[in-house]
C-alpha cells in the first residue's frame, strides 16, 4: 500500500543534482518511460519493498567494502548535514528535505561537524600515511650524541665487532653531564 505524503511540504517537488537527474531519467526510460505512477517498482507497477532492496542489494554492497548499514534515514541525515556544512541555511535544508517545520530538520537531521575533531582525524591519517611511506622506503636513522670533546658522535655508525649500532653504555656523556647523569642514577 502506498500512503500519501504527510504534509503539504512533503508533496512538493524534490530538487536533485544533474548527475542524479540523468540516472533517474535513464531508469525511467528503461521502465517504459511512464508519465505518472510509482517510480521504483518491481515490474508489476507495484512499489518495490525497500526493506527487501536494503537486504538483497544495499547491505551486501556495503558489506563488500566493509561499510555498515545505518538505515534509510542515514541518507537524509547525511544529505542534511552535508548541505549545512557546505553553507546552506537551515531553511534551505528544511525545504530540500521537505519538512514542514525547520526545527525538525535542525534538531533531528542536521549533524554539525566538529572541525577540531575532523582536523585531528585528518592529521592522524596524514601521519599514518607518512609512516607507511617511510616504512616502505626505510632509511637508517642517525642519532647524534655529544662526546667529551664537544664533537658529535653518530650512533648510526656500525660497531666493528657486532655489525650493529653501538650500545648506549659505550657512549660517553658530554662534558658537564657526568654529574647530572650520576645523580639521576643514584636517586
Amino acid at each position: 500500500m502506498v500512503n500519501l505524503p504527510k504534509t503539504r511540504a512533503s508533496r512538493d517537488t524534490v530538487p536533485v543534482i544533474p548527475a542524479l537527474a540523468g540516472i533517474l531519467n535513464e531508469y525511467r526510460r528503461s521502465m517504459g518511460n511512464p508519465e505518472v505512477g510509482v517510480i521504483f517498482h518491481s515490474g508489476s507497477r507495484l512499489p518495490i519493498n525497500v526493506n527487501n532492496l536494503a537486504r538483497r542489494v544495499i547491505r551486501p554492497a556495503l558489506e563488500a567494502v566493509d561499510l555498515p548499514w545505518y538505515g534509510w534515514h542515514a541518507f537524509r541525515r547525511g544529505l542534511a548535514s552535508n548541505l549545512y556544512e557546505m553553507g546552506a541555511p537551515d531553511k534551505v535544508v528544511q525545504r530540500v528535505l521537505r519538512h514542514s517545520k525547520p526545527h525538525v530538520t535542525k534538531e533531528r537531521y542536521i549533524k554539525v561537524f566538529d572541525r577540531t575533531v575532523l582536523e585531528a582525524v585528518q592529521k592522524m591519517q596524514a601521519r599514518i600515511e607518512e609512516l607507511r611511506q617511510a616504512k616502505g622506503s626505510r632509511q637508517q636513522l642517525e642519532l647524534e650524541f655529544g662526546d667529551s670533546f664537544g664533537q658529535p658522535m653518530t650512533a648510526a655508525a656500525e660497531s666493528p665487532t657486532t655489525g650493529s649500532l653501538p650500545h648506549f653504555s659505550t657512549l660517553r656523556p658530554a662534558v658537564g653531564q657526568q654529574n647530572t647523569l650520576r645523580s639521576m642514577g643514584s636517586a
